[in-house]
């Protein structure tokens, strides 16, 4: 038997965990955008009423909301820097995403990607959890997982199947870390929270499709990358610094530019330029972590970004923290 997603299956927070408790609209919505994204009310509602609990498990946030008073219609201001798995715990959400038109509920969650927007419409005495996990974490995770890094955004599908075997045992997995966080001896403390999170990132790859689901599934399943494609790809990922404008890859190719732009985006899912840059700020991220002693700029220019403020913030974008934050060792900020 399937079950249910609820507070049985998946708890709410400890009261320690507590950032407010019956706070009107602007309060709960200023609040709230500091641990996920801004947000805007569509349609006004008097008299709302939200509480809000979050816990911070090494990359992994549990952001658990309610309201009560109302329906809420609303839209995120700002696209995600982060992913972020959304559970109906009571009520439903009907959620626009993506081009797709979903009802969260007890059989359906949302994975929300990087670069995503979403609006919601949230019943009365909705309640949610939210899982909120770093881009740079998750990242590390699946290249740990696959053996080699990985030099593109990974997106999840947005809808989530919470009857699917593998995902009821990552909810289930994420309402123990819950029960866990109830004991003031638990293993989701201290040294024991990058383990935790480390788990429910890897489970979260393995249970809900994204683009690298077939390469984490083995060689056998992936898809057959065209023999002029996979040139081009050679020449970006061995020769990375060097000059790769869209005129050398379409060279390499023996194509047209808008044939390469087009294999691209259908057997890569991405452009060949975006490919050009995700390859390259995948070297300068392991670069800056490294700190070797060599600086931002010279880092960015070893690894062939002419403009320093541009490679910051397709940076920033990709990783969710600066690049100085990288070589300061800093952790990622808590805003959306």
């Amino acid at each position: 038997m399937i079950p249910v997603l609820d507070n049985a299956l998946v708890p709410a927070l400890p009261a320690s965990y507590a950032v407010f408790r019956g706070a009107d609209y602007e309060h709960s919505r200023a609040h709230t955008s500091r641990v996920l994204t801004p947000y805007k009310r569509v349609t006004e509602v008097q008299g709302l009423e939200s509480d809000l609990d979050v816990a911070v498990v090494g990359p992994v946030s549990l952001v658990h909301g309610q309201h009560r008073g109302g329906e809420v219609h609303i839209q995120l201001t700002d696209p995600l820097s982060y992913y972020d798995v959304n559970l109906a715990l009571a009520g439903t959400n009907f959620l626009e995403c993506e081009g797709e038109r979903l009802r969260l509920g007890r059989r359906t969650g949302a994975v929300i990607s990087p670069r995503m927007r979403a609006r919601m419409h949230l019943s009365e005495r909705y309640r949610q959890m939210h899982v909120r996990i770093e881009t740079a974490a998750l990242q590390r995770n699946l290249e740990r997982m696959l053996g080699r890094p990985v030099n593109r955004t990974v997106r999840f599908q947005v809808r989530m199947d919470l009857t699917a075997p593998a995902v009821v045992s990552w909810v289930r997995l994420v309402g123990l870390l819950v029960q866990d966080l109830h004991s003031p001896t638990g293993l989701s403390r201290g040294d024991g929270a990058e383990s935790w999170a480390d788990f429910l990132i890897s489970g979260l790859l393995r249970a809900q499709p994204h683009n690298y689901s077939s390469a984490l599934a083995g060689p056998d399943v992936s898809p057959a990358v065209p023999p002029r494609i996979k040139r081009v790809v050679d020449l970006i990922e061995t020769q990375p610094a060097s000059d790769l404008s869209l005129a050398r890859l379409v060279e390499e190719a023996g194509v047209t530019a808008r044939s390469l732009q087009r294999d691209f985006r259908q057997f890569l899912g991405t452009s060949p330029l975006r490919y050009v840059e995700q390859v390259r700020l995948a070297h300068a991220h392991r670069d800056l972590a490294a700190r070797s002693g060599a600086t931002v700029t010279e880092i960015a220019y070893r690894w062939g970004f002419g403009h320093v403020s541009r490679f910051a913030a397709s940076y920033q974008r990709q990783y969710g923290v600066t690049p100085s934050q990288t070589l300061r060792g800093a952790a990622p900020g808590r805003g959306g």
